[in-house]
């Protein structure tokens, strides 16, 4: 019996692991291992003394500064048995008796006695990477970190102040904390500094690593860079850095120094504390402290140009108030069939709109006012559904909104991307957001449905007896829309028996005079040859005119003229031209009157046909744009460029030799008031239609 008793305690004594004794030992546990440990003695270096607790330190291997390294924490400020000085200090070389632990994933000892033993200096830590440091493989040992020193605040810490500095490198930014104030270091904004510390990990409540930190040994660890001063910030202004893309703008380079741009302000978040300025180009700039510019100021930001998410940033930002103007931005005028085709296709091609100040046509669906205080506004557009988003709370406007009616609403346009780099895509446009300035970025369009609706709302809550003259309202209201449909059908029906009988009389006769000149050609080898010219010119005459009541024709049997607008209408066109012409035909089109006569209509799409038919047939042209833009005060500007021949309108071709195509754009344009000229710009071929109201 004494025998297996001896035997079971050997086995429990080779069970039990031997205790750890020194720091490599230690720092190699995991958390589990660690928990399970007792107590210990060892001796070791202080590498840091931590900026959050006095006494607090990281220790590391006496005899190897450079390798791991433990954190040594507890009670330490009411640890009775310091013995050798009133604290540690950087260098000092310690003799710790306490208990091994895991302190979140690292593991570390808690101190019940601390003999200081010697002191000795350490090297300069290796160089290391953020992206290194962000792997874990670093955590508690000496490194040096290399970057662009952007901000220094003072914050407080638990016994004493703390200088907190971001430094912006290639891999991002990192948090370098130093014990006390030292706001002279602010100074040194926009440097290149090295400093030296240890890389020390932070973790959230589930003790998941998030990023690393740097604990500064001391003021004299901050070195600055002599051989990579960087240029004056005059010479780095809002030209330089600064370039349109999917991203709204990319950082020019990965130098990381500070960048300055001049423009209006035309959003301000106080939730996020970012503002955009409209320069060349819409770019976020997020404000460290200090307060905000208003909407409509002209302002000198600078800031370091990193990527935050999906667009690049002006982060740690300050700004100088360069004026407030008489009136803030005009929001860009959009219409949603653009957006919708990058959402479509999720490329948004020559269309950058991040961060645009725009104004949208839609359908209001939904609107509320959500739990963590903003209003959220959801509008139809296509098969698509947009939200905009006001940062206050605004049920007023809610109620406004009830009928879902349409609306214009303003704001700064937010694009979300998703990555498809999986499927060979790359990044690719997910959803819009719009970010509204305040409650009269809303603006309500006349609207029947959404009367009706009201009125159908206002009813209900009225009682009965309300409801007799709203119903009288309602039944004049439903008689008239029944009336303007009958007068519509009455002229569509109009239009198509006008149709009939031009193709029954006119259209007859022009074929019928054609085959007739076909027939005497045929047989006009006794005429001259002035003769048999003659005859072919009425020939293509003939077929001109006949092309022409063709298309007058087909305008009369259908309502396109009169129910589609002029940019949909030349819409159609391109798209028509681009499949048949072997062209490519592309259109810009904003600023048309959305009110047109059908007259002026019809003559302004015949020009641009005829425009697109001279640039393929006599240009031979591989690609053509057509482009419209407004003209101040409530005009129009269209034109049709291709990359064409060059021609001289005095040179070509006119009605003596059978071509009627110029002679008959200019009378179009002249009997609407309309200005045609024909020119070149740069490489391209124009043909520019105007329209300018007295």
């Amino acid at each position: 019996m004494k025998i297996c008793s001896i035997i079971a305690s050997a086995l429990l004594i080779l069970a039990v692991p031997a205790a750890a004794e020194t720091v490599s030992e230690i720092a190699a546990l995991y958390r589990e291992q660690a928990a399970r440990e007792s107590q210990c003695t060892l001796t070791g270096a202080v590498s840091c003394v931590v900026a959050w607790q006095t006494r607090s330190f990281i220790m590391v291997e006496t005899d190897n500064p450079n390798g791991p390294a433990i954190y040594v924490g507890g009670d330490l400020e009411n640890l009775a048995e310091l013995e050798g000085a009133d604290s540690v200090e950087t260098g000092d070389i310690v003799e710790v008796c306490g208990k091994v632990t895991p302190f979140m994933l690292e593991p570390g000892v808690i101190a019940h006695r601390i003999r200081i033993v010697g002191h000795r200096e350490f090297p300069a830590p290796p160089e290391r990477r953020v992206a290194d440091l962000t792997s874990g493989c670093y955590n508690n040992r000496r490194v040096s970190v290399k970057g662009i020193l952007r901000r220094v605040r003072i914050r407080n810490g638990k016994n004493e102040n703390v200088t907190e500095l971001t430094i912006g490198t290639q891999d991002g930014p990192i948090l370098a904390n130093l014990r006390g104030e030292w706001p002279r270091l602010g100074g040194f904004r926009d440097a290149e500094v090295l400093v030296d510390g240890v890389c020390v990990p932070s973790y959230n409540a589930r003790a998941e690593f998030l990023r690393p930190q740097i604990e500064i040994i001391s003021a004299d660890s901050i070195h600055l860079v002599p051989f990579s001063t960087p240029a004056p910030l005059a010479a780095r202004t809002s030209g330089r850095g600064l370039r349109v893309g999917v991203l709204a703008w990319t950082p020019d380079g990965f130098d990381g120094h500070l960048r300055r741009l001049r423009g209006a302000v035309t959003f301000v978040s106080e939730r996020e504390r970012y503002f955009v300025v409209l320069a060349n180009t819409a770019v976020r700039v997020e404000l460290d402290e200090g307060r905000l510019p208003a909407v409509g100021d002209e302002v000198e930001a600078d800031g370091f140009p990193v990527i935050s998410g999906d667009s690049g940033v002006l982060a740690n930002a300050s700004y100088r108030l360069i004026r407030h103007p008489d009136k803030a931005v005009a929001p860009e005028e959009v219409a949603m069939s653009d957006l919708v085709g990058i959402l479509d296709y999720g490329d948004p091609g020559e269309f950058d709109c991040h961060y645009r100040l725009v104004r949208l046509e839609g359908r209001i669906a939904s609107a509320s006012v959500m739990p963590d205080g903003t209003t959220v506004i959801d509008f139809t557009f296509g098969n698509h559904l947009l939200s905009a988003v006001l940062e206050e709370p605004c049920p007023e406007l809610v109620a406004r909104l009830t009928d879902r009616p349409l609306a214009k609403i303003a704001g700064v346009i937010k694009v979300s991307y998703e990555d498809n780099t999986q499927s060979g895509r790359g990044m690719a446009i997910r959803e819009f957001t719009l970010l509204m300035r305040s409650p009269a970025d809303v603006v309500l369009l006349p609207d029947m449905a959404a009367r009706a609706r009201r009125m159908a709302r206002i009813a209900r809550q009225a009682g009965l007896w309300s409801l007799l003259p709203i119903a009288a309202l309602a039944v004049w209201l439903t008689l008239r829309a029944i009336r303007l449909r009958e007068r519509a059908a009455a002229v569509a029906v109009d239009r198509k028996r006008m149709a009939e009988e031009l193709h029954d009389t006119i259209a007859q006769y022009i074929s019928g005079a054609r085959l007739l000149l076909f027939s005497v050609q045929a047989e006009s080898s006794a005429l001259s040859s002035a003769s048999r010219e003659a005859i072919a010119m009425a020939g293509d005459i003939l077929e001109t005119a006949r092309r022409d009541l063709r298309d007058k024709i087909l305008n009369l049997q259908n309502d396109e003229l009169m129910l589609l607008s002029i940019d949909r209408l030349i819409r159609r066109i391109a798209a028509r031209a681009d499949a048949a012409s072997g062209a490519r035909v592309r259109t810009r089109l904003r600023g048309l009157p959305a009110e047109m006569s059908v007259e002026l209509k019809n003559d302004l799409l015949a020009i641009v046909q005829e425009a697109i038919t001279n640039a393929v047939k006599h240009g031979h042209a591989r690609r053509i744009i057509i482009t419209a833009d407004p003209i101040i005060p409530d005009g129009f500007s269209l034109g049709v460029l291709n990359d064409g021949e060059a021609f001289s309108p005095e040179r070509s071709l006119g009605p003596e030799t059978g071509h009627f195509g110029l002679s008959s754009m200019r009378e179009r344009a002249s009997r609407n008031a309309l200005a045609l000229r024909f020119g070149r710009r740069g490489k391209w071929t124009e043909v520019r239609i105007e329209r300018r109201k007295r």
